[in-house]
């Protein structure tokens, strides 16, 4: 069985209408150089992604806020070693997975690289803002001085090159 515009209550002349509309768009688009030879918009800048973006920001920084004014100084954590281990073979896997991928050339080395950096930091973070003072937090700011930091920003610039090769 074969649907027409008709059977959705359309009449001709609303579908000519339809048509003209998408062609005179279509040709705007040819005009600007806006297709990638697939017959699709490229995605621009002020797309979905943008948005999302924008509406994570404005929903987490009034957020922050309530959690500095409610969160108490100190919480008794039930799984303590499984978040530090989780962060540690996560950070381990996807440096791992940057090496390999840069071996073989894959241009997916990037996404690998970013988020090895961005655990290296949080690790770093967390180490420094979670130690216990005295020899502990002394200890936790020279290994994220001294080690993190420096490898995120090595990932981050691994990241930067592979970005200009492709």
């Amino acid at each position: 069985m074969t649907t027409t515009i008709n059977d959705y209550g359309l009449d001709g002349r609303l579908g000519d209408a339809i048509d003209d509309r998408v062609a005179e768009a279509l040709d705007d688009y040819i005009a600007e150089g806006r297709l990638d030879g697939r017959f699709r918009p490229l995605r621009s800048p002020g797309g979905l992604a943008t948005f999302v973006a924008a509406g994570v920001a404005a929903v987490l920084l009034p957020w922050c806020l309530i959690l500095a004014a409610s969160l108490p100084s100190t919480y008794q954590a039930n799984h303590w070693k499984l978040a530090w281990i989780g962060l540690d073979c996560g950070t381990a896997l996807a440096a791992g997975l940057t090496a390999y991928l840069l071996h073989t050339r894959n241009k997916y080395a990037v996404l690998t690289a970013m988020a090895a950096g961005t655990l290296l930091l949080a690790d770093a973070w967390f180490d420094v803002s979670t130690a216990a003072a005295g020899t502990d937090h002394t200890l936790s700011l020279a290994e994220a001085l001294l080690l993190e930091v420096p490898l995120a920003v090595c990932a981050f610039l691994v990241a930067s090159r592979e970005l200009r090769r492709s």
